[in-house]
């Protein structure tokens, strides 16, 4: 009996370590690529305004986004007004709840289911300047379309 109990707090401690250990990495991995003295924010804002630059050069074209544990990458695209545009949508995850996107094109709302690792393209375009968003079914994860 004794020794059932030691090994059951063995194994407790053995599986509460691997969590701790687990979250130190998840959380070292939140902060990659960013600089010294950078917060958390700053490094996410950062990462956000290179990801918008990016999906500008592709306007007029395709615009590549994946769905990872994180959400949509990128969270934030840039498109020209009028002009025709491929968002295309690759959900590399069945960690999230986004197993649907809905577009809001300013004039309407597209709505595309988004199976696991096959890509969905949408051909559309943002005839009205501003922001208009994309995001699950549920509301819970989103993105920005800004049309300039």
């Amino acid at each position: 009996m004794n020794r059932t109990i030691k090994k059951t707090v063995l194994v407790t401690l053995t599986a509460f370590a691997l969590g701790a250990i687990a979250h130190v990495a998840s959380a070292a991995d939140d902060m990659g690529g960013m600089k010294m003295g950078e917060s958390k924010a700053e490094g996410k804002k950062a990462a956000t305004k290179e990801t918008a630059k990016d999906g500008a050069k592709k306007a007029g074209e395709k615009v590549e986004i994946a769905i990872t544990d994180k959400g949509f990458e990128p969270s934030t695209i840039e498109v020209k007004k009028g002009e025709p545009v491929e968002l295309v949508f690759t959900r590399k995850t069945d960690q999230t709840c986004i197993k649907e996107v809905v577009l809001d094109t300013g004039s309407k709302k597209i709505e595309k289911p988004l199976p696991l690792n096959k890509p969905v393209a949408i051909k559309t375009k943002f005839m009205k300047a501003g922001e208009n968003k994309y995001a699950c079914k549920m509301d819970m994860f989103k993105g920005t379309v800004k049309v300039q």
